[in-house]
């Protein structure tokens, strides 16, 4: 190993710890070592700390929240008597959600740019975030991740899109150890400059948006080249793996791509070990499938946060359809599994010049827009572009006017964006919600 990488491996494993101990204390590695003795526990060691973690939610819940003080009636109460937190109850009880015990300065707010077509605004508290990333670092270890080690990832960054990229982006990414493909803006010039840096930094794993995972991939694979470096694993997260795009990236890579499935709402809730199984996070949450039986047949995903204190998601549907499995995987751990995950689907758009956009881009628009219900995305042509909304009282025509300037920035200016205000966005026959679509050169199945 050349001594220049040495060096940012050991300075970037030093910056790790130093980050870890101001965000989460100096027993840190404590609290790193009890939640893979969490995760690693047998299965009646899991559940009974779920079983803890609940009861301790729930009588905060009803101690704290208004909304919650209403439906509970008492602080011990049965989980599956209480009615499922819609995404229109948080739009509608937003303050009666929150929790009194937090001040509104210690309260994070965070927002969906409506992966289920509608934007949704919330709360969350910095120990959330704290455990969340202990759980990240675990389960993200499964793919050869580790503290310092190189890694690429292809996601989206806004900033790179408006040409003034902060220097704090630059520092994280320094100390991290990361190097970026700008999933919001794929072009030939970009991935060219990232596949040189693999093959100068030798990254040891990636982590990517699955449908830009596939267009690198794709680009390697069409050039004719061939990744130097030996990567230990691929995740693939933040939208819906599609079989030919698993089946390119591991050709290409020469190695596992290992799915990872969370929302910006509850977190991490199910990474794929090694054996291809997708186990629950049941540290950070407690999953219900909403069907007669969730082993046999599929139904609505309910999620409840067992960190998020400002803000109790209990029940949350989270757009989701899955099936749970009662096998024990091979791979050795307990962690009870997600058999079948059927969830949104986005696009990748394209530009006059070939420029490839990730659908995420557009979705990230709507981030705290009030005016907006419901939105869907079409791509009709290279010249032409549909945005449709369903709007609310809050709607306006500078609202109007930035969406569409948002639209043109990514696409091209001379691209005619026409803007239908409708009463509903109905879900395709498939139940897999669409909010950004692309009739520009399909690739489904193009390998």
């Amino acid at each position: 190993m050349p001594i220049r990488h040495f060096t940012k491996r050991l300075l970037s494993k030093v910056a790790w710890h130093a980050y870890n101990t101001y965000r989460k204390g100096l027993d840190y590695n404590t609290q790193f070592s009890q939640t893979t003795k969490i995760l690693d526990a047998p299965r009646e060691n899991i559940e009974a700390f779920q079983a803890q973690r609940l009861e301790r939610l729930l009588k905060h819940a009803y101690r704290t929240t208004p909304y919650y003080r209403e439906i509970l009636k008492t602080a011990h109460s049965d989980i599956s008597r209480i009615p499922p937190l819609e995404k229109q109850d948080i739009r509608e009880h937003l303050d009666s959600l929150s929790s009194t015990a937090f001040t509104r300065k210690q309260r994070i707010r965070n927002a969906t740019g409506g992966s289920t077509g509608a934007p949704l605004t919330f709360y969350q508290d910095r120990n959330y975030w704290n455990q969340r990333n202990l759980s990240v670092y675990y389960f993200d270890q499964w793919a050869g991740w580790n503290f310092g080690e190189p890694q690429l990832i292809i996601w989206g960054s806004l900033a790179d899109l408006r040409e003034d990229r902060p220097w704090k982006h630059q520092l994280d990414t320094f100390w991290r150890n990361q190097y970026w493909l700008n999933g919001f803006r794929l072009t030939d010039t970009a991935m060219w400059a990232a596949f040189e840096k693999m093959n100068q930094c030798q990254p040891q794993t990636i982590l990517a948006y699955p449908s830009s995972l596939y267009q690198f991939a794709k680009f390697i694979s069409k050039n004719g080249l061939t990744p130097l470096c030996k990567l230990k694993g691929i995740i693939a997260s933040a939208e819906m793996l599609q079989p030919h795009y698993r089946t390119l990236a591991e050709l290409v890579f020469k190695t596992k791509v290992h799915n990872r499935y969370g929302s910006r709402e509850v977190g991490l809730i199910a990474m794929e070990c090694a054996e291809g199984r997708m186990h629950i996070n049941c540290r950070d949450l407690y999953l219900e499938i909403e069907s007669p039986d969730p082993y046999t047949e599929p139904g609505e995903i309910l999620i409840t946060q067992l960190n998020n204190y400002a803000m109790p998601f209990i029940r949350y549907r989270i757009g989701d359809v899955g099936l749970l499995s009662d096998e024990i995987c091979p791979c050795g751990s307990d962690l009870p599994i997600l058999a079948e995950l059927l969830g949104r689907t986005t696009a990748t758009f394209r530009t006059r010049r070939g420029t490839l956009i990730h659908g995420g881009y557009f979705t990230q628009q709507f981030y705290d827009i009030d005016g907006v219900t419901q939105f869907q995305i079409i791509q009709e042509s290279l010249k032409h572009c549909t945005l449709k909304v369903v709007t609310n009282e809050k709607w306006t025509e500078a609202t109007h006017r930035y969406l569409v300037q948002r639209i043109q920035d990514a696409l091209g200016t001379t691209v005619v964006v026409t803007v239908e205000l409708v009463d509903d966005i109905p879900l395709p026959p498939s139940g897999k919600r669409e909010y950004t679509i692309s009739k520009v050169g399909s690739d489904i199945g193009d390998l």
